[in-house]
């Protein structure tokens, strides 16, 4: 084997490392391409028109799995002293709250849906009261279950519908509404955006994927190759010394 390192080799031995190396950085570059394509639809997912809440589910239906993410519209009046405060929400590197208030929905035959206004730093917000005219992105329940250290306050550990029914005296929508745009209600509040977005489509720029197998399953034949060019240099070697040993 150690006839392989012999300095005639090393041209070839040099033309298989660019070619393997070329064949992998090409499938990263086709399987970044393929995940950013995916995010970068996921994000455009978000910022289709807005369509009304009522149309988009109603008070005692079932969260519709299409709707993840989906800018909704709608107006009502905020439901006053049941703003809660969801725990452990990051926000530019610094850990703080989601501020929820629900929000009794026009049209909605009595039913509430909870609405994060924005987040703060602290468990604090300015009350609401009064009539409110928003858009926001549906999400559905989080649902991991963690445990309420202290279920008597009006701090939760996650967005859970079934935790917020504690606190109002109402029939609630199955989903919450992330606010975006809101005549009342975030002022002094950062901003947040939803943490749960659409699913994107398996086919969407599925070509980059494959493309990037492709350039890999060329790697591996540029692999293949390679071991079967030392095994026939061997053999080709071993026979000339024969040759030469025999005469």
């Amino acid at each position: 084997m150690s006839a392989l390192l012999h300095p005639r080799y090393w041209g070839a031995h040099l033309l298989m490392l660019v070619a393997l190396a070329a064949t992998i950085l090409l499938g990263l570059w086709q399987l970044s391409a393929w995940e950013s394509a995916r995010a970068a639809e996921a994000r455009d997912l978000t910022q289709r028109p807005a369509i009304a809440l009522t149309s988009a589910l109603g008070g005692d239906d079932p969260f519709p799995g299409q709707y993840v993410g989906q800018p909704v519209s709608l107006s009502g009046r905020w439901v006053p002293g049941s703003t809660l405060f969801v725990s452990d929400r990051p926000h530019d590197g610094r850990d703080g709250y989601w501020v929820m208030t629900p929000v009794a929905v026009d049209g909605g035959g009595g039913s509430v849906v909870p609405v994060v206004r924005g987040w703060s730093p602290r468990p604090e917000a300015a009350p609401v009261s009064g009539s409110v005219e928003l858009t926001g992105w549906l999400q559905p329940s989080e649902g991991s279950n963690q445990p309420d250290p202290d279920p008597g306050d009006d701090v939760i550990p996650e967005m859970r519908i079934a935790s917020v029914t504690q606190f109002v005296d109402a029939d609630l929508y199955s989903a919450f509404v992330v606010a975006r745009d809101a005549s009342s209600g975030t002022t002094g509040l950062d901003g947040v955006r939803p943490e749960q977005i659409p699913e994107v489509s398996s086919l969407t720029s599925l070509r980059n994927l494959l493309y990037a197998f492709q350039w890999w399953i060329f790697g591996v034949f540029v692999v293949y190759v390679w071991q079967r060019w030392c095994r026939d240099s061997l053999e080709r070697r071993t026979t000339e010394q024969q040759v030469a040993s025999a005469a």
